[in-house]
């Protein structure tokens, strides 16, 4: 077979083009760190990537809502003890009432202006917000205040739930109706439960005399300070539980980000090492393609008459 001077040069531009394609192509490597420019270059490790990826993204998700959730139970570990102090403040007070013979109608009306006074704070604290503007203790309803100018629970009775791993949720928070409002109270009238605001109000009105009997009252409301207290008492106990849980998970969320993370790597990114010495031998081999063709473009038989 004969092959024409033209074919032969033909043969040797092809060549230094496809070299010049794998210089080409190790630069753009060099440049974007990756191993693979295009699916097309290993399909397998373009499905791998896009896997690992979703689980990386599931997982950021996932210890977003952990941050998330410490946050408002953290807040919620802060109004609670809030709380506690207060209902301490007001059982102090219910106490020192009961000594009806030796408090004047002055004591009592201090006595009560204070009982007020921590009935507001008690509003104002479970009407707490996040930094979001949501109320912590309306559930579901977080964008509505849990207790409205009157006392009346407006929260819902529904807690929302964070997802926080793959096969795991837990709560934010712990509802106003459990803390405030669904109280067990030693009144003999019904219902069988009222809030610690009312508790408060019929403090308030028994120090006033506008309810009877005076220590009957005084005690219930001591009683149902009591049970309040206990109600806040085992909401700082879920919030604990909560929060050492969370602390749980972080760890775990951080090591599985941190194995997705490096296999990604192992399947993605480029080994410099082996691509700079594959880049400098494929640039030799290059130059001296181009050497080669440029000497033997200049051979002619002329030369040799």
């Amino acid at each position: 077979m004969r092959i024409s001077t033209s074919w032969a040069q033909q043969l040797s531009v092809n060549a230094m083009l496809n070299q010049q394609t794998k210089v080409s192509n190790t630069q753009m490597q060099l440049s974007t760190g990756l191993k693979n420019l295009t699916p097309a270059d290993d399909p397998i490790a373009a499905k791998k990537v896009l896997d690992f990826q979703q689980h990386i993204d599931k997982t950021t998700q996932h210890q977003e809502n952990v941050d998330v959730a410490k946050s408002r139970n953290g807040l919620e570990g802060s109004v609670l003890m809030n709380s506690r102090d207060s209902l301490l403040r007001a059982r102090d007070l219910a106490v020192q009432a009961l000594n009806e013979g030796v408090l004047k109608q002055e004591d009592k009306t201090a006595i009560a202006e204070e009982i007020k006074q921590i009935q507001s704070h008690m509003l104002a604290l479970a009407n707490t917000q996040d930094a979001n503007g949501e109320y912590i203790f309306s559930g579901a309803l977080s964008k509505t205040p849990t207790f409205d100018q009157t006392y009346a629970f407006q929260g819902s009775q529904v807690q929302r739930e964070l997802q926080i791993g793959p096969e795991r949720r837990i709560s934010d928070g712990d509802l106003g109706y459990t803390v405030f409002e669904n109280i067990p109270t030693a009144s003999a009238a019904p219902p069988a439960t009222r809030s610690i605001f009312a508790t408060l109000g019929a403090f308030v009105d028994a120090l006033e005399g506008t309810v009877t009997p005076y220590h009957g009252t005084i005690n219930e409301a001591l009683a149902d300070i009591d049970s309040t207290l206990e109600k806040v008492g085992e909401a700082e106990a879920r919030v604990g539980a909560r929060l050492r849980a969370l602390d749980d998970q972080t760890n775990q969320n951080e090591s599985y980000l941190i194995s997705l993370q490096t296999t990604l790597s192992e399947v993605k990114d480029l080994d410099y090492a082996e691509a700079i010495s594959r880049f400098e031998l494929d640039s030799a081999v290059l130059q001296a393609s181009q050497q080669s063709f440029s000497k033997v473009q200049q051979l002619s038989l002329f030369n040799y008459l």
